[in-house]
């Protein structure tokens, strides 16, 4: 699946997660707005403060032996999804 395909999945089976912080701590919240790519993305722009801080926003895709696995919603980007602070 693609990032399009999961946004437009169920929020239930498909989360939305951002993190933010400063530095190398961040906090990790469920998003619950829109799913689009562009309501992400001006959420993320918000978090970042005009580059105060950093902002990344996953999607959960599956669990593996070891983790869960997230997408990044922006660039495609596969990895850890982070858990609810």
């Amino acid at each position: 699946m693609n990032t399009a395909e999961y946004l437009a999945a169920s929020a239930d089976d498909h989360p939305i997660h951002i993190t933010s912080g400063e530095g190398e701590v961040g906090t990790t919240e469920l998003y619950e707005g829109k799913r689009t790519i562009r309501a992400i993305e001006m959420r993320l722009k918000r978090e970042r403060c005009d580059g105060d801080r950093w902002a990344r926003a996953m999607i959960f895709m599956n669990l593996s032996d070891d983790d869960s696995v997230g997408m990044d919603c922006t660039d495609g980007d596969v990895g850890y999804f982070p858990e609810i602070d």
